[in-house]
């Protein structure tokens, strides 16, 4: 492990100070990698290596020497090893306390390369993008305030953000269902040729859109409700169409964007 203090800054007509270290981790044996992320990128390439190699870059900032030094203390990157999992938590006081009001900021930011077949899950808050490149194990990535970018991946899973797009293509049509979501953002999802799926799409504001070729297919209604004397049936405004013979259920949901869902050979 490789521990590299950049320095504290202090800015004497501000009073403000700021300090940046790096850390370098490399884990052997891993099949599952955990990030928790709060405030930070975090960046994951496929690599050939057989190890999970890491570069963290840590910043703390604060309107004082002495606000960075209160920082030091209750800030930390809590790391555990069990078998072929492995885990980093960002840990703080923000953890126990739902009223926690910070008197500095912080930030984590991570550049990973991992073997190809290694499941992710991923998680970022603020400050934040999560991109993914050239892996071919299951997923589920999560952000908050920020996007998400996925390039040449197999696999299947999850991939939510709140504030922000969602950008993939694959290099392997998923063969398990896979749920894309935003809620500020359009999902704009490449999948090679030949795709069979059955596919669920919802927005609220955009448009759906695709250039594969499709087939009707009845979205699942929810039990009907009496109102009235009159039955009443729900379709949860999903619209269901068919992709190729079908397989498994794609599933795309945004609030405010467009639902894209591309063939990437065209």
């Amino acid at each position: 492990m490789k521990h590299a203090i950049l320095g504290l800054i202090l800015a004497a007509g501000l009073h403000a100070a700021e300090e940046k270290t790096t850390e370098h981790k490399t884990f052997s044996g891993v099949r599952e990698l955990v990030i928790d992320n709060i405030s930070g990128f975090i960046e994951v390439t496929a690599s050939t290596s057989g190890s999970v190699e890491m570069d963290i870059e840590k910043t703390l900032s604060g309107s004082s020497a002495d606000r960075i030094s209160l920082a030091k203390k209750e800030i930390s990157l809590e790391t555990t090893q069990e078998g072929g999992l492995v885990r980093l938590v960002v840990e703080g006081p923000f953890r126990r306390y739902s009223n926690w009001h910070d008197v500095y900021k912080f930030n984590y930011d991570f550049k990973i390369r991992v073997p190809r077949d290694v499941k992710l899950e991923l998680r970022a808050v603020n400050n934040s993008h999560v991109s993914v490149e050239g892996t071919a194990g299951d997923y589920t990535i999560y952000n908050v305030n920020g996007p998400i970018e996925m390039k040449d991946i197999e696999g299947s899973g999850t991939i939510h953000t709140v504030n922000g797009g969602v950008k993939v293509s694959y290099a392997r049509n998923p063969r398990e269902a896979t749920s894309f979501k935003s809620v500020n953002g359009s999902l704009d999802i490449s999948f090679r040729a030949g795709l069979n799926a059955d596919v669920k799409m919802k927005t609220m504001n955009g448009g759906l859109y695709t250039d594969f070729d499709v087939s009707s297919m009845p979205v699942a209604t929810t039990a009907a409700e009496n109102r009235n004397g009159k039955f009443v049936w729900s379709s949860r405004r999903m619209t269901g169409v068919r992709i190729g013979q079908g397989g498994p259920e794609l599933q795309f949901e945004t609030l405010n964007g467009n639902v894209m869902i591309k063939n990437r050979e065209k």
